[in-house]
């Protein structure tokens, strides 16, 4: 899937095509819609990088297991 946003709404919000893939990917984990290793995949950063970014954010950096996060879909 490719997403195109226009790039005057890019260059006014100051952001780069990575920094908004890291900002979706740790929105996505914290909404609990999105495990530790999709979000480090999303992200493309290591686990290092994903660990500093939420820390920085105030966010949890416990990793939750993919069967977790698919037993909850199912359920919900």
């Amino acid at each position: 899937m490719k997403l195109s946003l226009p790039d005057e709404i890019m260059q006014r919000a100051e952001v780069t095509v990575q920094e908004l893939r890291l900002s979706l990917a740790i929105q996505l984990y914290a909404d609990r819609r999105l495990d530790y290793d999709d979000a480090c995949q999303l992200a493309e950063v290591v686990p290092a990088i994903m660990n500093r970014e939420l820390i920085g954010r105030d966010l949890s950096v416990l990793i939750y297991p993919k069967v977790e996060l698919l037993q909850r879909r199912q359920a919900g």
